[in-house]
Order: structure tokens, then C-alpha cells, then sequence
């Protein structure tokens, strides 16, 4: 019996972006269309993350075209090497365009299914069709592929578009030729990241949940005499467990003890051993299906000296403060010209704090633009912030507390539930 694939077996890839936010944003700028290549904005718009992408054999390897006002249709064009990715994990985008050539081993089986060559399966219905589609608008490169989708959707006038990556973008012009203006599109795509959507917030939640649980199995090797190696061993392990990835290469930024504020050579870091007074800073950076997740508790091995616990309790105190008063509308600079009086009222110095606001999403610093990475900005509802609330001490080392909350219009929330207790052991 040749059955197909079931549709409920498939999985769709989820329609993150934000259209009337992109539409807005391009409206604003100029741009006729956005094209993006890089992984984040690749995910962003089209949902499109097979391995062969996040592997980075190329450069460039997929893009998704999304034009103003989605007229002409939104199209994906990634190699054929992907259909098989697509077959079971179809994107949102109306238009697939594939690129390749036809001696590739790719094409060529591809080729054999369309033709009813082989064996069957569930799977080759789906790849046949997606193939056959295809051929119409096959181009032998990604390049090419996009240049002829604007010459075919746009040869009626000059094109403005926008590209996360200008290098392609001086390949697709030369493709085209004249009548194409390209324009660097990178802080674009961030502007409109900044506010989340829907089902960006559904994963970053799920980033943070997975997070957590990382943090609380890292604490099962914080003890007395322990390897730090075994406190990050436990935090990977549950992140691989549950799908998530460390970022970096530890996933845990700082460590222990008087030095534990600085960020270290891992080797040196993991050959340390816990002892009793140590500070230790649980601050732990994960991504799941690309969404960021930043979270940060601090640890004491024995009972916390009076100047550690006024250290967490001001951080906490500085924390809450700021979340209390966080929601759309509100400048982040009004609310760190509060945390350091908080911070100065309690006799702690200005000059030891790190206390930076910084969205999160795609990235961990997930900026909208370089004005609010310098001087702060002012908060919209949907944006998913992290506040890090950081005090680096010369006697007792770092200690540190930060959570992710979701901004609206009348406060905000938290997207975690770990406590946020100084920690004993």
C-alpha cells in the first residue's frame, strides 16, 4: 500500500515574525523587501533551521524574502538539499525555491523519486511533489535564486532591499544588475525582534523553564571539595537531556570564590576545587531552537558572611525594585538612576555594579539598536528583558542575581519560577 506521510506527523515550522512590525519597520526605512540569510533572522521569518544551516558548510546556504506588505509572496529558497527538511517540517512562507545543480547527488535522487524510481515510502510523496514544484524556478545558486525572484516580482521600477548579510547582498546585485539598492539591514531585523511575538515568548518561556532545571541540577555538585568541572558537568548534561544547548562553551559564565566575577580560561576554571566561603555564581546561558534563556543565582558554600548577605540581599532588593516598576512605556534608565541609589544607600560602590538591562530572544543581548545598547530605551510591550544585577566585590568575589520577564502595558512577568533565595551549602 503507497501511503503517505501522515499530517499529523508533520511538524510546520512556527511563524515567529511579527508582520505589521516588519511592515512598519520597512514602511519606515524604505525597503522594499528584507532578506534574511543569517540563522536568527533566517529562523525569524521563515522557520527554516535544518542542521545543514546551523552547521554553516557555506556561508550562506538558505534566505527568506520577505517583501512590504507580503505582496508579492514571501518565498524561502534553500538548497535541495533540504527537501527532505521541508518535506516534514514545512515552512509558513507561501513560495519554496530550491537551488542547485543537476549533476548534484541531491537532485539526482531527487530526480529517481519524482520519476517513481525505488522503493516507497511515506516520506517520497512529499519529496516528489516538493521537487516537481520546484523546477520551474530552479536556479543553479542562492544568488541566482534571489535575483530572479526580484527581477520576475520587481522589473517594473528601482528595488530597495534590505539584507542581514552585505556580502550576498553584493552578490545578488551583480546577479541583478542595474536597479537594485542594497542596503544594510542588520539593526532593522533587531528593531523588529525587540517586541516579541506569540510564539516567540512560548519558546523563550520554554528556554528559561529548561534553564532552570540546568541550574538546579548544577547545584548537586556544588559542595565542599568538589571539582567546579562537576557543577557545569551536571548543568550540560540536563541541558541535553531536554534539547537545550549550552552557549559558549561552558554555558556558565563565572565561577567561585574571590576570583569568581571574571570570566576565565575554562581548563584552569574546571580544575579548581569548591572550599568552604567560596561565593558561587550559578549564572547560566542556554538556547533552545535558537531562543536564548539567562538566568543567574549565587550559591555560598558554608553560611554567607555579613557582607555577602548584604551584598544578595541589596541585589535582590535592586531587582525587585526595578520589575515592580518595569513596564511598557518606562525608559531603562529610569530604572537603573534607581537601583544605583538603592545601591549607594546601602554603602555599596557604584563603580563594583554591573547593572545593564538588555533584551533577549535570538540573541542574548538581543538590542534593538546601538542608541539602546549605550543609553537604554524605552520599553514596549511584548519585549522579553533580562536585568543584570552583578556586584564584584575584591574580598569576597562576584555574586550576582538576574531573571527574563515579559514587558505589557501594565507591569510585566517572570518567565521562570526558581527561587531566588540566597543558596546554602
Amino acid at each position: 500500500m503507497n501511503k503517505e506521510i501522515d499530517s499529523a506527523a508533520l511538524s510546520p515550522s512556527p511563524m515567529l515574525v511579527d508582520l505589521d512590525r516588519a511592515n512598519d519597520t520597512m514602511s519606515r526605512h524604505g525597503l522594499d523587501l528584507l532578506v534574511g540569510s543569517r540563522d536568527s533572522n533566517l529562523y525569524y521569518l521563515s522557520g527554516h533551521a535544518p542542521d545543514s544551516v546551523l552547521n554553516h558548510f557555506f556561508d550562506t546556504w538558505s534566505a527568506a524574502l520577505l517583501p512590504h506588505n507580503q505582496d508579492p509572496p514571501p518565498c524561502l529558497i534553500t538548497s535541495e538539499y533540504d527537501v527532505a527538511y521541508l518535506a516534514t517540517h514545512p515552512t509558513w512562507m507561501p513560495e519554496v525555491r530550491l537551488f542547485g545543480s543537476e549533476w548534484s547527488s541531491a537532485a539526482g535522487l531527487l530526480k529517481k523519486i519524482s520519476d517513481g524510481e525505488g522503493v516507497h515510502t511515506e516520506l517520497r510523496p512529499r519529496l516528489a511533489r516538493i521537487y516537481q514544484q520546484s523546477l520551474s524556478t530552479r536556479e543553479a545558486s542562492l544568488a541566482k535564486g534571489i535575483a530572479a525572484y526580484l527581477s520576475q516580482h520587481f522589473s517594473t521600477g528601482p528595488i530597495t532591499v534590505g539584507f542581514d548579510d552585505m556580502r550576498l547582498a553584493e552578490t545578488v546585485r551583480q546577479e541583478f544588475g542595474a536597479g537594485l539598492r542594497v542596503v544594510d539591514a542588520l539593526w532593522h531585523f533587531r528593531e523588529i525582534r525587540l517586541a516579541k511575538t506569540t510564539n516567540e515568548i512560548a519558546l523563550l518561556k520554554q528556554a528559561a523553564l529548561i534553564n532552570e532545571a540546568g541550574v538546579e541540577a548544577a547545584m548537586k555538585g556544588v559542595a565542599e571539595g568538589n571539582r567546579w568541572s562537576q557543577m557545569v558537568d551536571l548543568y550540560r548534561l540536563e541541558l541535553a537531556r531536554t534539547g537545550a544547548k549550552p552557549s559558549g562553551e561552558r554555558g556558565m559564565l563565572f565561577t567561585a570564590g574571590p576570583d569568581g566575577g571574571f570570566v576565565m580560561d575554562h581548563e584552569y576554571v574546571e580544575s579548581q576545587h569548591f572550599s568552604v566561603g567560596d561565593a558561587v555564581i550559578l549564572d547560566a546561558i542556554s538556547s533552545y531552537r535558537l531562543y536564548h534563556a539567562d538566568i543567574a543565582r549565587t550559591a555560598v558554600i558554608g553560611e554567607p558572611n555579613q557582607k555577602q548577605s548584604l551584598i544578595y540581599d541589596t541585589l535582590l532588593e535592586i531587582l525587585v525594585e526595578a520589575e515592580d516598576a518595569a513596564k511598557a512605556g518606562v525608559h531603562t534608565s529610569d530604572l537603573t538612576d534607581r537601583a544605583v541609589k538603592t545601591l549607594e544607600g546601602r554603602g555599596l560602590e557604584r563603580a563594583l555594579a554591573t547593572l545593564i538591562f538588555h533584551p533577549i530572544g535570538l540573541r542574548v543581548f538581543d538590542y534593538g539598536s546601538l542608541e539602546g545598547t549605550a543609553n537604554g530605551w524605552v520599553l514596549e510591550s511584548g519585549t522579553v528583558l533580562n536585568f543584570e544585577v552583578f556586584y564584584r566585590d575584591p574580598d569576597v568575589g562576584g555574586i550576582h542575581v538576574e531573571d527574563s520577564i515579559v514587558i505589557s502595558q501594565t507591569g510585566n512577568s517572570r518567565l521562570g519560577a526558581l527561587d531566588r533565595a540566597l543558596y546554602v551549602f
